[in-house]
C-alpha cells in the first residue's frame, strides 16, 4: 500500500493485497443499486450530448452473481456467510442479492483494513440502506467489539418530477466503528440547526424563569436592549453548542453552477466529506475511499492534512482526480500502464480493463459499459461541430490487444458504417505497417468538419500514445460536461 496515491481497478483486487489494520478511516460511496444509468446522455444512435457513462448502476442475477453466492455457500468461515445465506433465502436470486454479494466481499476487507480506532462511513440511498445495514451488522458482530454507531440522514432539497410518490430528498450514511473506543472528534451543530443551548444569553422573567435569548452576543445586542427596557434581568454565561445530531440539513447537494462540480453525476460536496473526516480521523491518519469517483474524499483529506488512498475501476475517473480535482499530475497511480510493456501486461491480465483504459486515451471517448456482445464498439464520443458532409456527430472506437488482424479492421469499418458514425478509430497495442491496412483506411474516405478534412477511419496504437503521437481528430465534447475540449487536454 502506497499512501497519497490512486489505484486503478476493482477495489476488491487491491484491498486483498494490503495488510490488516492499515487505514484509519474508510468512506465509501458505492453504486446504490438505484436502477439508474448515471452519466448517460449519449443515445444508442449516437445523437444527443456526449457525457461519460461512469457506471451502469444496474444489477442483475447472472452467472457471475451465482458464482459469488456459491463462495459464501461453501465458506462458513467467511465473515458475511450467515447474513448472505439469510438474505439469499429472503430475497432469492435477484438483482438486489447480486448487489449485496458484491458489497459483502468488499466490506469484509474494509473491516479487516481498519485500525482498532478506525471507522467506516457507508454512503447509500434508501433503496438498499436497510439491507446494507444488516450486512454490516453481520460482518461487524462477527468480529466483536465495535459495531453500529449511527444512521445519518443527509437531507437536501432538489427538483423532482416524481408524480407517483413523495420526492426522494435524502441519502443515508451508515457509521460503524472498529472498536468501542474509536476516534471521534465531536462536531458541533451549526447555529441555524440548533433549537436549544446549554449556555448563552438568558432572560430572567418576572416569575423567575430563565429563558435563552441568543448565544451570540454580536447578534443579540438589540434583543438585549429590548429585554432590559422591559425590566427583565439579563445574565450571560459562555455559549456552548450541542453535539451535532444524525439529521444533517445544512449541507446542500451540488447545484449545476457550483464551482466544485466536475460533471460527475454522483459527486458529493466537499462540506459533507469535511465533516466526516474531521469527526473520525486526526491529522496524518490514512483515509481510504474504495470508490473514489472524481476524488472528493482525496481532495478533502489532503486539505485537512490527512493521508489518502483512492481506488476506482474507471481510468477516466482516475485521470479526473489527478488532473482536475487534485490538479496534481505527479500523484502516483498504480494499475494504469505508464509504458508499452505494462500496457501489454494489462492486455494479457485483464483485457476488459485494458479496453476501457485504451479508449479513454482518446480525447472525448467514453468506454462502453457493456464489454461482452458489444456489437464491435468499445468506445463512443461526440464531435463538437457537425460535419459538413455527414449527418451524425458520432465517433466510435474499437480496441484490439492482440496481433493486428486485417479482417478485424474490416469488421470495424463495417460497424462504423452500420452505426452511421462520422469517424472511427481502431486502437492497437503496436503500430500497424501493413499496406493492406493503409488501403482499407484510404477506402473509408474522409469527412469535412468546419472545412477541414479528417480521415474517416484511422489506426492508432499504444506505442503511438507513449511516444506522444496523437490521432488526428477534430474537437470533441468532454465526456463529463459535454463542453468542447482541445485534443491534448485529456492526455
Amino acid at each position: 500500500m502506497q499512501i497519497n496515491a490512486l489505484y486503478y481497478g476493482d477495489c476488491l483486487d487491491w484491498m486483498r493485497k494490503w495488510d490488516d489494520n492499515s487505514v484509519d478511516l474508510i468512506y465509501l460511496d458505492p453504486p446504490f443499486n438505484s436502477k439508474a444509468n448515471y452519466n448517460q446522455l449519449y443515445h444508442e444512435d449516437g445523437g444527443g450530448d456526449a457525457q461519460y457513462r461512469a457506471f451502469a448502476d444496474m444489477w442483475f442475477w447472472d452467472e457471475a452473481a451465482a458464482d459469488c453466492l456459491s463462495l459464501y455457500e461453501n465458506a462458513m468461515g467467511r465473515k458475511a456467510h450467515d447474513v448472505i445465506m439469510g438474505l439469499s433465502r429472503i430475497l432469492g436470486p435477484c438483482g438486489m442479492l447480486s448487489y449485496l454479494t458484491y458489497m459483502a466481499e468488499r466490506l469484509e476487507h474494509c473491516h479487516r483494513l481498519l485500525s482498532d480506532a478506525g471507522s467506516l462511513y457507508l454512503h447509500c440511498d434508501p433503496t438498499a440502506s436497510h439491507y446494507l445495514k444488516i450486512l454490516l451488522d453481520g460482518i461487524w458482530t462477527t468480529y466483536g467489539g465495535g459495531g453500529f454507531r449511527n444512521e445519518i440522514v443527509w437531507s437536501y432539497n432538489r427538483f423532482s418530477r416524481r408524480g407517483d410518490s413523495f420526492a426522494a430528498m435524502h441519502d443515508i450514511v451508515l457509521f460503524y466503528g472498529k472498536s468501542k473506543s474509536g476516534t471521534f472528534n465531536k462536531p458541533k451543530a451549526p447555529a441555524r440547526d440548533t433549537t436549544r443551548y446549554d449556555k448563552g444569553w438568558h432572560v430572567v422573567t418576572d416569575r423567575g424563569e430563565t429563558r435563552l435569548l441568543v448565544y451570540d452576543e454580536s447578534k443579540a445586542a438589540h434583543k438585549i436592549i429590548e429585554a432590559q427596557n422591559m425590566g427583565r434581568t439579563i445574565k450571560f454565561t459562555n455559549a456552548r453548542l450541542p453535539t451535532l445530531g444524525t439529521v444533517w440539513t445544512d449541507i446542500s447537494i451540488l447545484n449545476p453552477m457550483s464551482k466544485e462540480r466536475l460533471g460527475y453525476q454522483t459527486q458529493k460536496p466537499e462540506a459533507l466529506l469535511e465533516r466526516i473526516i474531521k469527526a473520525s480521523s486526526n491529522e496524518e491518519d490514512i483515509v481510504l475511499d474504495p470508490f473514489c469517483g472524481c476524488g472528493t474524499t482525496a481532495a478533502v483529506a489532503r486539505k485537512l492534512n490527512r493521508q489518502f488512498i483512492g481506488i476506482d475501476i474507471s481510468s477516466f475517473a482516475i485521470d479526473l482526480v489527478r488532473e482536475r480535482k487534485l490538479k496534481d499530475k505527479d500523484i502516483p497511480v498504480y494499475g494504469i500502464p505508464f509504458d508499452l510493456r505494462s500496457a501489454e501486461k494489462l492486455s494479457r491480465d485483464n483485457p476488459f480493463n485494458f479496453e476501457s483504459w485504451a479508449v479513454t486515451r482518446l480525447p472525448g471517448f467514453a468506454p462502453n459499459t457493456k464489454q461482452v456482445a458489444d456489437g464491435g464498439v468499445d468506445g463512443r464520443a461526440t464531435i463538437t461541430h457537425k460535419p459538413d458532409d455527414w449527418e451524425s456527430q458520432l465517433a466510435l472506437a474499437q480496441v484490439k490487444g492482440g496481433n493486428f488482424s486485417l479482417s478485424g479492421l474490416r469488421d470495424f469499418i463495417h460497424v462504423t458504417n452500420r452505426d452511421n458514425a462520422a469517424l472511427g478509430c481502431y486502437v492497437t497495442l503496436k503500430p500497424v505497417a501493413s499496406a493492406s491496412a493503409r488501403r482499407e483506411i484510404a477506402t473509408a474516405g474522409k469527412v469535412s468538419i468546419e472545412n477541414t478534412y479528417f480521415p474517416r477511419m484511422q489506426i492508432w496504437s499504444m506505442k503511438d500514445y507513449f511516444d506522444e503521437r496523437r490521432p488526428r481528430l477534430p474537437i470533441m465534447n468532454d465526456p463529463y460536461t459535454g463542453k468542447p475540449i482541445q485534443q491534448l487536454e485529456l492526455f
